[in-house]
């Protein structure tokens, strides 16, 4: 009877197994019923290279200090007049200058084939305007800039030793006028091109030639300025300066690459 029993017992066993062998195998579910899927390996996304910044110096990179020199010179060589100026800058991503320049300008000159002496007054006179540099990302000290400048200026001037040439006097005994005590102001505006170079470590000279339009001349009734301050000969549109410039920086540079730090 006991064996009979587990004969049954082994054969049921054996059934049950048999069902379970031949049903199809499911996959397995997490606990949101939802199938588990082998992992699937995505291509990377290739990293896009940093983009190059727009400007490669700081918006405040530096201050620019100057004085002009070539009226000094100018004086050396026998010019009886002149504009004396320093000037104040503002390197904004060594691309953009705004600048003031102030001086004082004087005359005593006997103009060439003139019959009168022009005594103008040392007068003070501004200019406000920018610079722009054309190659403001180039890691070179020098640079080739272009300019607008506005001018202005009020100032006093006396006309002596006007030489009076007529027939009706005695040519022995010539004789001269003076126009004194005049007063003037004038606005005008200019355009540049200019150059700068490193001569050493914060050290710089540069040049320019301007060309000149007077927007406004105050005249009197009697005469009329031969000398602006600021402006120079109102007869002339061209002018030079010669200048030598001190440079801050307000910024500083890279040690190991040498590259501007950028902001």
């Amino acid at each position: 009877m006991l064996t009979r029993c587990s004969s049954l017992l082994i054969g049921g066993l054996m059934c049950v197994s048999l069902m379970f062998a031949q049903q199809p195998q499911r996959p397995l579910e997490n606990r949101k019923n939802t199938p588990v899927s082998r992992p699937v390996q995505t291509a990377q996304k290739q990293q896009e290279p940093p983009k190059e910044p727009k400007h490669k110096y700081p918006l405040l990179n530096s201050v620019l200090v100057g004085i002009d020199l070539f009226s000094p010179v100018a004086n050396l060589f026998g010019q009886k007049y002149g504009n004396y100026e320093a000037s104040v800058e503002l390197d904004l991503h060594n691309r953009f200058f705004p600048i003031w320049e102030i001086g004082i300008g004087q005359s005593n000159s006997t103009p060439e084939d003139m019959n009168f002496t022009y005594i103008g007054k040392p007068a003070l006179y501004n200019r406000i305007g920018l610079n722009y540099n054309i190659k403001y990302n180039s890691l070179s000290s020098d640079y080739f800039y272009i300019g607008l400048r506005y001018g202005f200026s009020a100032f006093h001037y006396d006309i002596k030793n006007i030489h009076l040439d007529s027939p009706y006097w005695n040519p022995d005994s010539p004789v001269t006028a003076e126009i004194l005590n005049q007063k003037s102001r004038a606005q005008w505006v200019e355009g540049l091109l200019g150059v700068r170079v490193k001569i050493y470590k914060g050290l710089m000279m540069g040049w320019s030639v301007r060309y000149k339009w007077k927007i406004k001349v105050k005249d009197n009734f009697q005469s009329s300025p031969w000398f602006i301050p600021g402006f120079g000969n109102s007869g002339s549109s061209v002018a030079f300066t010669y200048s030598i410039y001190y440079k801050l920086p307000l910024s500083f540079k890279n040690k190991k690459t040498d590259k501007p730090l950028t902001q």
